[in-house]
């Protein structure tokens, strides 16, 4: 990728965050049971496997509180073909590159509060504690995030056109690597 690969990065991170927000929130467990890892088939306890593993590593002691598989991953992972792609995308859009999986998970959590999301924001803070942020950074984060928040919804209000559209042309040679896995 170009200069342009950390926002297309950030863009992956708000994109699968919703998506997980969507499943968690929308199909939680009132309305669709989750996959009991106790229970569950050999190809779904191998990426239950894999993402307790990765939840681990981000803790400062190890554990993802006691090791439970984050909510959207149970209800996905009736169907397990579609739980291993969904993970797939969720390791790849958190993992460091560019942008370090603390960055990500700052990101996330505010895509969490801007949308509602009860178990994004839940999880999302967890996540940030477990990666070292103390209370001082989760403040800035919100405070960051219920300005632009703000200043979003003053804009939508007054329907304001953006006065930035000349600082950067539209670059139409497509998405670097589109093709590439």
């Amino acid at each position: 990728m170009s200069g342009d690969d950390g926002w297309y990065e950030a863009a992956f991170v708000v994109g699968i965050t919703n998506a997980l927000n969507v499943v968690a929130d929308g199909l939680g467990a009132a309305v669709m049971a989750p996959v009991e890892p106790d229970s569950a088939p050999p190809d779904v306890a191998a990426v239950f496997a894999e993402i307790r593993g990765f939840y681990a590593s981000a803790a400062p002691g190890g554990a993802l509180g006691g090791g439970e598989i984050p909510t959207p991953f149970g209800i996905i992972a009736h169907d397990a073909a579609y739980l291993a792609d969904v993970w797939a995308a969720v390791k790849r859009a958190f993992t460091d590159r560019r942008l370090t999986r603390r960055l990500k998970t700052a990101l996330a959590f505010a895509v969490s509060l801007t949308t509602r999301s009860a178990f994004g924001t839940a999880f999302h803070l967890a996540e940030l504690r477990r990666l070292g942020v103390g209370e001082g950074g989760i403040r800035e984060i919100i405070g960051v995030t219920q300005m632009f928040s703000s200043y979003t919804k003053i804009a939508d209000t007054l329907q304001l056109s953006s006065d930035m559209a000349d600082i950067a042309p539209v670059d139409r040679t497509g998405v670097p690597n589109a093709g590439a896995g």
